[in-house]
């Protein structure tokens, strides 16, 4: 009985460090392919940055990023699944206590408007995406001063993301930034993701604002708050910046 109890532990061991390892060799998998793309990409632009432009250039890295993880799908699923694991779980909200600041969808293009080169170096995991998508509509709905001093501030304390749902096809993650929320739902398009939807949510505590609308032009007077008085931009809400993002996207635990 007592060596049948030994062999059980043993096989119990063995069996947590077999999922240990697949971890670690998912992770260390990934990795390599990114140093090779990062090599491959700095090596490439070496010889090429001054005569290209920014277009050019993430256009040019996300083609390497196909060359080298075109073929990973798998491996780039479960890396999503564990950086989703490894996400604390979001305060449960109380939407009785918040206003919807505005509110964002994802919008198809045309047929006059054909789709543009996926930037998937940026957008492979949920994190990037969510945080991609929420730093483009921000710059859609804020005036720019505003949109340059969230990033200032938020350049100061990286914000961190929180799960919503984990469900690795169509997460939905939350990031706060002292009493702001944002919501992010993105979904899997194989090897990227894409935004579905954003909601921006402020206690009703703090008093109603509004922003103006993502497809008023670049000048436009923000609208009037509900109660009459000239919108101002808080400066509390949230943003993280470019850089953070890229950080996201970097090999890393």
């Amino acid at each position: 009985m007592r060596s049948l109890a030994l062999a059980w532990v043993t096989l119990s061991l063995l069996m947590v460090a077999g999922c240990k390892d697949q971890t670690e060799l998912d992770r260390e998998a990934f990795d390599g392919l990114y140093k090779d793309y990062s090599a491959r990409y700095h090596e490439k632009m070496v010889a090429s940055t001054d005569a290209a432009s920014s277009a050019q250039i993430a256009a040019e890295a996300a083609r390497i990023w196909d060359d080298v993880f075109g073929s990973q799908r798998e491996l780039l699923r479960r890396r999503c699944e564990q950086t989703l694991a490894d996400l604390d779980d979001a305060p449960e909200i109380d939407e009785s206590l918040y206003l919807e600041v505005a509110r964002g969808e994802r919008q198809e293009p045309d047929e006059e408007q054909p789709k543009g080169i996926i930037l998937k170096q940026f957008v492979w995991n949920p994190l990037g995406a969510a945080q991609m998508g929420l730093n483009t509509w921000l710059a859609r709905v804020l005036t720019p001063e505003s949109f340059q001093k969230r990033s200032i501030v938020a350049a100061n304390a990286r914000l961190i993301w929180e799960a919503v749902d984990r469900n690795v096809d169509r997460p939905t993650l939350a990031l706060r930034q002292g009493p702001m929320v944002f919501l992010v739902s993105i979904s899997n398009q194989g090897d990227y993701y894409q935004l579905e939807t954003i909601r921006w949510l402020r206690p009703k505590s703090l008093g109603p604002i509004r922003v103006r609308q993502p497809d008023a032009p670049a000048d436009a007077t923000p609208a009037e708050t509900l109660e009459g008085a000239p919108a101002v931009p808080p400066d509390d809400a949230a943003d993280t910046p470019a850089e953070e993002g890229a950080a996201d996207n970097a090999p890393q635990g």
